[in-house]
């Protein structure tokens, strides 16, 4: 796994973990409470709409790191497996995976 990979795989995980998702939580309550204001200012409506709009950024940023880690996956695995496969008849099938 390389450098980024981990990178991506611990952003993901961090972006899941009950923290941010307490975070995500509270920010739920606080567009709650601006969209029902009798009488909202401004502030009050450019903060929903900046906050809905980073909710939906980080969902396709989500959804993009979890798709480059599927094919960062499949890529590693595929070419290793096609070098043991090229070099089985050297019987050195475990030494090629370990490269």
């Amino acid at each position: 796994m390389s450098r980024t990979d981990k990178l991506v795989s611990k952003f993901l995980r961090e972006l899941n973990s009950e923290d941010v998702q307490d975070t995500f939580s509270s920010l739920g309550v606080l567009l709650e409470h601006l969209e029902t204001k009798n009488d909202p200012e401004p502030v009050d409506m450019q903060i929903v709409d900046t906050a809905y709009q980073l909710l939906e950024k980080l969902k396709f940023l989500e959804g993009t790191l979890k798709n480059y880690i599927r094919e960062s996956d499949s890529i590693l695995k595929g070419s290793k497996l096609q070098k043991l496969y090229n070099k089985a008849p050297k019987n050195t099938g475990s030494q090629v995976i370990f490269e």
